[in-house]
This record gives structure tokens, sequence and C-alpha cells, in this order.
């Protein structure tokens, strides 16, 4: 006879707990992972930073590293080429620190770089701040176009009134009337050196610059001694415009006859908002204005019983900024030569 022994009932229930947990698939718990590792947290950190460096750094150099309350940024020097200028004899006259501190502190609040000079041409005397930087030219560099077409008549190569026909592909758009005129529309070379000044037209100028060709006129900037103008670049100095404006008053290049006539065509022109502002109204002011974005510059001469040349300019401005102290400057200076 066998004996049939049945589990008792803890071990059955044992026996099927265990069965249970073989057949039940294990559940393995992993940690969740982060959205942002140590590297990537790295790199968009660096990427953040650069960002912000860069564009720290274009802001500074559209206000051609000079803040509103701070010292202009100097860069180092770089072992970049560079150009010095070997000048005339011409002292500086007593007193004029005290208006080049006063012009640094009416442009310290500013943004961007502002430059002056002053030419007392009977005298042989100057002075000015940042007058050596190179700053965009803008419609100033239209002066030294003026003066290289009236040689080009003194040489007989061409007649002022001698005609132009100007077609659609001569017109440039901006500043003066002929942008607006019909094509066929005659102008004499008169025409355009009267325009270029009085307007600052910019199809007068590209006329004369295509009728000259860049080499003529960079030959008219080395007589002048404007050794820091680029008419391709758009560059000169407050002192290259100062060396212009020295060659009306007493000139040297073109007859005093076709001196006056850019004289006359910088005086009483359609832009009468800035330098002239500062000066008296019956004072006669023959000036150069120019203008681009964030460029502002005014340069002439200012027809005192002694006078004398004054050159305003910036780049990196803000407008506004610009515009209002622009007047403020040259009555400052305005006042500064007529007490000497």
């Amino acid at each position: 006879m066998t004996i049939i022994k049945f589990p008792k009932r803890e071990e059955r229930e044992k026996d099927e707990q265990e069965e249970k947990e073989t057949k039940k698939p294990r559940n393995k718990k992993t940690e969740p992972r982060k959205p942002w590792g140590r590297n990537e947290r790295l790199l968009v950190s660096s990427l953040l930073i650069s960002t912000a460096l860069v564009s720290g750094l274009l802001a500074l150099s559209a206000r051609a590293w000079k803040l509103p309350g701070l010292p202009q940024i100097t860069l180092p020097d770089l072992g970049l080429e560079k150009t010095y200028i070997i000048e005339a004899n011409r002292p500086t006259p007593p007193a004029s620190d005290s208006i080049i501190n006063e012009f640094k502190v009416l442009i310290s609040p500013l943004s961007g770089n502002y430059g002056f000079y002053v030419v007392r041409p009977n005298l042989n005397q100057s002075y000015g701040h940042n007058h050596q930087d190179i700053f965009q030219a803008a419609s100033l560099i239209k002066l030294p176009v003026m003066l290289a077409l009236l040689r080009e008549v003194e040489s007989e190569n061409i007649d002022l009134a001698s005609t132009y026909t100007i077609t659609d592909a001569d017109k440039v758009a901006g500043a003066g009337s002929l942008y607006y005129k019909p094509a066929g529309t005659i102008v004499t070379y008169k025409d355009l050196i009267t325009l270029m000044g009085h307007e600052s037209d910019n199809t007068a100028f590209h006329i004369a610059v295509k009728t000259l060709g860049e080499e003529k006129i960079n030959t008219t900037l080395s007589a002048l001694n404007m050794n820091n103008t680029s008419l391709k670049d758009n560059l000169t100095t407050p002192r290259d415009i100062g060396q212009f404006f020295t060659e009306l008053v007493n000139p040297q290049l073109i007859s005093p006859e076709h001196a006056q006539l850019i004289i006359d065509s910088l005086t009483d022109t359609i832009f009468e908002d800035y330098l002239p502002v500062g000066i008296p109204d019956h004072l006669r002011v023959a000036h150069k204005y120019g203008r681009e974005i964030h460029v502002l510059n005014d340069a002439g001469i200012v027809l005192t019983q002694e006078p004398f040349i004054l050159v305003l300019m910036s780049e990196g401005i803000v407008d506004a900024e610009a515009e209002s102290i622009f007047p403020k400057l040259s009555e400052l200076i305005y006042h500064f030569e007529t007490s000497q």
C-alpha cells in the first residue's frame, strides 16, 4: 500500500509564490535621463557668452568705441600699416587748450566719436581734437572732386560752359535734383560744380568722377596734401578737410576766380541746419555738409573779419545727439575765435 504525502498548505503557497515570481518579468528601474548633460550645458553657456560678447563688440564698434560718459576705447596697436603725416609748420595758437577742453566736456556724455579742426589761414595757425582720426567722409568727398574739375578747366581740358547730356545710367539717388530730371537733360560743367556744392548732388558727383577718372582726383588729393583721404573708401580726416578749405582762402592750385566759384556754391546751401546755426546770421559761411548712417559732418569757412576754417566730423553717433550738439559746438568755437 502506497502512502501519498501532500505538501502542507504553507509549503504549497510558498511554491506557488516562487513560481509566479519566476514567470513574472522583472521591471528594471532606470534613472531618468537628464535633459542637459555637463558637456551640453557648457556648450550652450559658451554660445550664450560668445553671442553676448560679439553683440557688445558690434554695438561698441557701431558707436566708434565711445559710449556716453566714458572715454573712447583705444584698440591695441597690432602692427598694422600706418600713415604718418608730416605737416607744414603751423603752430598751435595760445589758449587753444581751453577750447579743446570745453569741446571734450560737451561731447563726453554722447555716443560716438567727434572731432574738430580749426585753421587760421592768415596766421598759419591751427588746433583741434581728434583731427587726425580717420572718419567717413560722406559728401565731404565731393570737395576735392570739385577742385579737380576746375584744375582740368585751367589746364584747358574742360570748358566750364561745355554741356553734358544726362542719361538714366548717370542718375544716383539721394541728395540733389538731377536725379529727378528726365534723361536728355543738358547741364554745363559749371552747373555740376554748383550743384555739388549747393545741393550735394550725387548725380553731378557721379558725372564729375566719371569725367575726371580716379587718377586725376588722386593727383589733386596729393597736391592738396590730403594724405589720409580716399575717394575709393570715402574716408578723410578733419585735418585733410581743413587743408582743402585753406586752398580756397589762399589759392595755390587754382585761380582766385575759380576758388570763389566753389565758395559761392557752398554759400546759402539747402543744408543750413548745423554748423551755420552757431554762427551769427549776418556772417557768411561757405560750408559743405555730409551725412550717412550714424555720420554727420559739416565743414567750411566762417567769413569773419579774420576768416577761420572750422571742420566738425563725427561717426558712430546717435543722430539726434549730433544734430543737437553741432550748432552748440560751432557757436562755442565761433565765440572763442572772435574773442582772441
